[in-house]
């Protein structure tokens, strides 16, 4: 009697004391399965306890293992949506063990993919899933849109600077975190400061920061957030709120102006110009941005950097002097191709961000693990909602609001767990040779030299991470070495001075 070599999987969204079908009861089921049938033996069983809605699953990812390696002849499930709810997947599986000469068979649903039959009923019942997991997504996002226009915050945890005042989930302020969302936006509309020295202003006080911490992508979402102004976004749309503003319509409004107003200089620095060192000079009294200018003079047309903010505010706001065009380019990429002839400056710039990475990189793991941790609990608690509504158990209007707010928590920690993972610790660099670094920086002068404007700007943009302008005797520069995250700082290459001429260049 020929025997039929079986690989059980079982896989479970939760907790099994909450779900019907547990690990162990469908194990049991599958085995007592089995043993009704002549000639089959078990001879591996997969399990997960994770979302459905994905392929990569250690337990999944083993059992096809075992098919690719000819260890097995069926692949038994309790039922279909053990392995998927998404009728791609599903196919994606069965056109892959159809190859293998494997079988994909269910204990509980009138199939096996070993007929045309059974493939068949199983494209079927994969359909059905994948709608009625759609129409509950449907449900809750109508959910999620009514409870938007009638003003009420719509799921998930609560914005920054607020705290839910009951079970109907009311927006109020926070009285510790309230106030550091006013400051934000005192700093940006009136005293006009970056996102990023926001950032690091909060950093350095210890304000109470958001779960991600003080970067300038959380300072940029706090500014462009419409429900300090009492509103609630939902997608597009902007409906009234019915909590209280933390700030006033004239300074949302002031703050927007500034946003656009940035973004619109942004785009022009972008544009095509002669002035390479455009978007990197920054001026070290008011941290405003050098520009590229032009102007007639009694010798011709010269060309020349000056500070935005007295370009704009004037000389009382800031007595930033203009630099000679000619002069500071030259300046910077002569120092720049020397630095990459030190080789010993190289060498310890690569060890101080290589040893910098091992420090953060402990923390760095540990606050992704524990999003981790939450992101799978969340998808968890979903994914048994969706078991309940499936199997009859639950109403849509029993687990609407529930499910609303399970997936707003998702999605913001999807969100964190993307801002983090941009702030992940480097990979230990290996410096390069005295050698490599010679070839560069022989290459570096000729190459800016002779290239299109736009060309040679993105290079520096490359090797050059922020200029520093404190007056014409004094350019702090941050070069890049290799890589953005390895810099040899201001304080190893010294200041790059133009005028007048001083050894540190």
């Amino acid at each position: 009697m020929a025997i039929t070599r079986v690989c059980i999987y079982t896989r479970i969204s939760t907790d099994e004391e909450n779900q019907p079908t547990s690990l162990h009861s469908q194990r049991e089921r599958l085995q007592a399965f089995c043993k009704a049938q002549e000639g089959w033996r078990i001879v591996a069983h997969k399990q997960d306890q994770a979302t459905g809605t994905k392929l990569d699953r250690p337990g999944l990812q083993a059992a096809l293992d075992l098919a690719r390696s000819g260890a097995i002849d069926t692949l038994l499930v309790y039922r279909v949506d053990r392995l998927s709810r998404k009728v791609r997947q599903l196919a994606q599986l069965t056109e892959e063990l159809d190859a293998l000469d494997v079988v994909l068979k269910s204990a509980t649903e009138p199939f096996d993919t070993g007929a045309a039959a059974g493939r068949m009923m199983l494209q079927m019942l994969a359909v059905f899933a994948e709608f009625e997991h759609a129409t509950i997504v449907d449900r809750i996002s109508a959910g999620i849109e009514r409870r938007a226009k009638e003003g009420r915050w719509f799921g998930g945890r609560p914005p920054f600077g607020y705290v839910f005042s009951n079970e109907e989930r009311v927006l109020v302020p926070d009285p510790v975190k309230a106030p550091v969302v006013r400051r934000v936006f005192d700093l940006y509309a009136r005293k006009r400061l970056g996102t990023r020295t926001i950032a690091q202003q909060l950093r350095e006080e210890g304000a109470p920061a958001p779960s991600a911490g003080w970067g300038h992508p959380a300072v940029h979402w706090i500014v462009n957030n419409p429900t300090y102004v009492g509103k609630i976004r939902w997608r597009d749309k902007i409906f009234d709120g019915v909590h209280e503003p933390l700030v006033d319509e004239f300074t949302f409004a002031k703050a927007q102006a500034i946003m656009r107003e940035r973004g619109e200089h942004a785009k022009r620095r972008g544009n095509a110009s002669d002035f390479v060192l455009s978007g990197l000079l920054r001026c070290g009294k008011c941290g405003k941005a050098y520009i590229g200018m032009s102007a007639n003079g009694n010798g011709g047309r010269y060309h020349y950097y000056a500070c935005s903010g007295r370009q704009k505010y004037g000389p009382k706001a800031c007595d930033g002097e203009r630099l000679p065009r000619e002069r500071v380019e030259q300046a910077v990429i002569h120092q720049l191709a020397a630095i990459y002839r030190d080789e010993q400056t190289v060498t310890q710039a690569f060890a101080k961000a290589n040893a910098d990475a091992e420090k953060r990189r402990p923390e760095f793991e540990q606050r992704l693990a524990s999003i981790d941790a939450e992101i799978a609990r969340a998808e968890q608690s979903l994914e048994r909602y969706y078991d309940a509504f499936e199997q009859g158990k639950l109403s849509p209007e029993r687990c609407e609001d529930r499910l609303t707010r399970l997936q707003a928590r998702l999605d913001d920690l999807h969100a964190q767990e993307a801002e983090l993972s941009l702030q992940a610790p480097d990979e230990a660099t290996q410096a390069p040779t005295a050698a490599d670094l010679a070839a560069v920086a022989d290459m570096l002068e000729e190459v800016i030299a002779d290239a299109d404007p736009q060309k040679a700007k993105a290079l520096l943009r490359l090797l050059i991470d922020d200029l520093r302008v404190n007056g014409r005797a004094e350019i702090l520069p941050t070069y890049r070495l290799v890589t953005p995250a390895v810099c040899a700082m201001s304080e190893k290459v010294g200041a790059a001075g133009i005028e007048p001429a001083t050894p540190r260049v």
